[in-house]
Order: C-alpha cells, then structure tokens, then sequence
C-alpha cells in the first residue's frame, strides 16, 4: 500500500471500528512522521497530552495512544518531507510548553 493509499484509508476511517485499521497504517513501511502525527491528534492525542490517559477508564485507547506517543518519541517515523499542520492554537501549544511536552507534538512538519 503507498503512501497515498494509507491516507485515503485513514481519512475515511470510522474510529468507532477500533483502533486495528490505525495499527496496520503505523506498521506500514510507507508510514511516516507526518501520518503518525496525523493518527495521534485523530486518536484525540489533545486529551493524552492533557492528563486524560491516567484518569482513563477506555485501556484500549490508553494502550494504542501511550505507545503511539513513545513511538513518535523514539523517532520509529521518519520525516519524509511531507507537511502535517498540528491541530493545535497558540494558547495550547504554549500551555504544552509550559508542561514540558516534547516539541515533535507542537511543531507543524
């Protein structure tokens, strides 16, 4: 599957089907930066770098989220030149900063 297909497959998901479908894109050597960010605000990655991890009662979506997040940080996605804007403010991205989340989660690719 080519980079484009894995796009086309992530835009039409419905992720109340679970998150397997995201699974096989992050596995996909065509799976770069840009697309795991892409999967990570998607999977409501906003309520992850909130907090809402640890007060979570939802074990698959902590699972697949944390480990998404320890992925991105251990650079297993490369940057491919290909752009994702985060979908985030100024005001979040700032109170972000405050807490000290990494900046791969703050900066537009």
């Amino acid at each position: 599957m080519l980079y484009e297909d894995l796009e086309e497959l992530l835009n039409e998901y419905n992720w109340d089907d679970g998150f397997e479908t995201p699974k096989e894109i992050l596995i996909n050597p065509y799976c770069d930066l840009a697309l795991a960010l892409k999967i990570f605000y998607l999977a409501d990655g906003f309520a992850y770098l909130e907090g809402a991890a640890e007060k979570s009662g939802l074990s698959e979506w902590k699972q697949f989220i944390n480990s998404l997040y320890n992925n991105i940080l251990d650079n297993k996605y490369k940057e491919s030149g290909r752009q994702y804007e985060i979908p985030l403010t100024k005001v979040q991205k700032h109170k972000f900063r405050k807490k000290q989340i990494p900046e791969i989660f703050l900066t537009d690719l």
